[in-house]
């Protein structure tokens, strides 16, 4: 009857755990809806530089909840996760290209620079990329 109780108390912590309180903007977000509507590579791309962008900024997390519900929204028509591998050498071209471009924009390093000023000026533009940084 104890081990009973035990593991549905841990179920109920788990399933409290999994739900969390999922992204930090909501689908309808200017900026989250410009992230959702880019094209397969470089939609890729940016969540690669944000990735970058919030491990060079203490004050910034990568909304890894958004990252998996956008996911899912461009699976449904065609454009996620399930369509990149066919377009891995386009992805990785628009990467290339778009981390010079941020870098270039903000004057700054993605490897190893401090990113905070770079993230907030992103996040005053509302970016497709800022959608993916949460303040800390």
């Amino acid at each position: 009857m104890i081990k009973c109780g035990v593991m549905f108390a841990a179920a109920l912590t788990l399933a409290a755990c999994a739900t969390g309180s999922g992204a930090a903007r909501p689908f309808e977000d200017p900026a989250v809806q410009k992230l959702y509507n880019l094209s397969t590579p470089l939609y890729y791309a940016t969540i690669k530089v944000a990735n970058d962008v919030a491990r060079g900024c203490d004050r910034y997390r990568y909304d890894a909840m958004l990252d998996a519900e956008l996911n899912e929204k461009r699976n449904e028509v065609g454009r996620g996760s399930l369509s990149a591998i066919p377009l891995r050498v386009a992805i990785e071209t628009e990467t290339g290209v778009s981390e010079r471009s941020f870098a270039a924009k903000h004057n700054v390093e993605l490897n190893g620079g401090d990113l905070c000023a770079a993230a907030d000026a992103e996040t005053l533009e509302g970016t497709a990329l800022s959608a993916l940084l949460v303040p800390v």
